[in-house]
């Protein structure tokens, strides 16, 4: 980043990165320390000599980085005006998603083999082949992909209402336990979580 100046507001230092004095700015100012004063005040045996005091100092802590620096913080951020100037990352999301799922269909086409080259785990290979070519396309296109796999979440979420419905009807119709019927219903629940968030509504 670079400031009004021209100085750099951070460099990379052996992969971290060393923020300059307009990030340190805002970074100290929402240091607040509130919760932790307090806890520690709290902590301090009654018999001490000058708790009551400590826990006088420990509140006005409170009240101050609370009420002043919290509040405060909007008006020192545009005074201050930290902004990131460096380039964006030469790879995006999508770009991203294509590599790692190339790499983990590396590692299976590695592992997926016997010592002999027999293919053990056929099913396997198979599903990460389609999600690296999946993803690839994803990389090439992300919009009109995204915009065509809606339909594709849309259909799966219907079916999952449909396996739930047929569950909640066995449930109902006595030819399951409770027990079943909260495994069953759980892994339903994670299944529409996966999708919800694959689709991204």
């Amino acid at each position: 980043m670079r400031g009004d100046g021209g100085a750099a507001d951070h460099e990379h230092i052996g992969g971290h990165v060393a923020y300059g004095p307009r990030q340190a700015v805002v970074l100290a100012w929402t240091g607040m320390r509130g919760v932790v004063t307090l806890a520690v005040a709290l902590t301090l045996p009654a018999q001490m000599p000058g708790r009551d005091l400590m826990l006088v100092a420990a509140f006005a802590v409170i009240l101050v980085t609370v009420v002043v620096q919290g509040g405060s913080l909007g008006w020192l951020i545009r005074r201050v005006e930290p902004q990131d100037q460096d380039p964006p990352a030469p790879m995006d999301l999508a770009a991203s998603e294509a590599a790692v799922a190339r790499a983990k269909l590396a590692a299976a086409e590695t592992h997926a083999h016997a010592p002999d080259g027999t293919l053990i785990h056929p099913q396997l290979l198979e599903s990460y082949r389609k999600r690296a070519e999946v993803t690839d396309r994803y990389a090439e296109d992300a919009e009109t992909f995204m915009a065509g796999i809606q339909s594709h979440f849309d259909v799966v979420l219907t079916t999952i209402a449909a396996g739930r419905a047929e569950l909640i009807r066995l449930h109902h119709a006595g030819q399951i336990e409770d027990e079943v019927l909260h495994e069953v219903e759980r892994d339903l629940d994670f299944e529409e979580m996966s999708v919800i968030l694959q689709r991204g509504s």
